[in-house]
């Protein structure tokens, strides 16, 4: 009986201990489970947050770099189409200069034509050449065919080849006219017109306005048309005159087309 109830007893202490210890483990599995989850969290879910959260603000910040990209390839668009618009007003304006100065070349060398036609007796008599210089028609006369010998005025001779001169142009609408006058050899030139006109420059000037009046008064060309200007000794058109042989001394009306590079003023 006594060893049936010692039996008894270390059966009972055996239960007892192993329902405490169950219970133990019961209370220790939750614990252990937050362990492992804090463990998940520290060593996974963090840095995969983490990761995601630098996703997304790396891809915003692309988002807006690209916004910034189209916004700055709209303005170069929008200034590239400006610089073309300009260059191809500017080309469009160029070849509209190049016409219209070739257009102006040919005409002024048609004008030149129809001078030499009109003057034709005149230029194979040496009393006159016809060219083209610095984009103007010009007649050149020697100061001899023109003023009386050693003075300023111009001789009846002159005048009626001013007039001739006069009548071809006529034709030529308002176009400006011109007058220079060059001047020969100083030795040439007789003493009293050198007590009143003591230089080439001097001289120039007042025969060039001597032939001005004379077209104006008797050759009944409008004196708003007209300018005079004297060159001494020195010769703007002597390039283009270069075959005519004409002497050094010399009046040359410059005819210029309105409008054209050479024009007078």
């Amino acid at each position: 009986m006594e060893a049936f109830m010692s039996t008894a007893g270390e059966v009972g202490a055996s239960n007892s201990a192993g329902s405490s210890g169950f219970r133990r483990w019961v209370r220790l599995v939750p614990a252990l489970l937050l362990v492992a989850s804090a463990t998940f969290v520290a060593a996974y879910y963090v840095p995969l947050r983490r990761a995601h959260l630098l996703l997304l603000e790396e891809q915003r910040r692309s988002n807006q770099r690209g916004k910034d990209l189209e916004q700055t390839l709209g303005q170069v668009r929008g200034e590239l189409q400006q610089k073309t618009a300009q260059v191809e007003k500017l080309e469009a304006e160029r070849r509209q200069t190049e016409d219209a100065k070739k257009s102006g070349l040919a005409r002024v060398e048609q004008l030149k034509t129809e001078l030499a036609g009109k003057l034709d007796k005149q230029i194979k008599k040496g009393t006159a050449a016809v060219a083209v210089a610095d984009g103007q028609a010009l007649v050149a006369l020697p100061e001899t065919a023109v003023f009386l010998p050693h003075k300023l005025d111009v001789s009846p001779q002159g005048r009626a080849l001013l007039c001739h001169v006069a009548g071809a142009v006529a034709a030529i609408g308002q176009a400006p006219i011109r007058v220079g006058a060059v001047s020969g050899p100083p030795d040439l030139v007789s003493p009293a017109l050198q007590s009143v006109y003591p230089t080439p420059w001097a001289l120039s000037a007042a025969r060039a306005a001597s032939v001005a009046q004379t077209l104006q008064d008797a050759c009944s060309l409008p004196g708003a048309r007209l300018s005079a200007v004297g060159h001494a000794e020195h010769d703007p058109a002597g390039a283009a005159l270069g075959e005519s042989k004409l002497p050094a001394g010399r009046v040359e009306i410059s005819i210029a087309l309105p409008g054209e590079p050479g024009d007078a003023k």
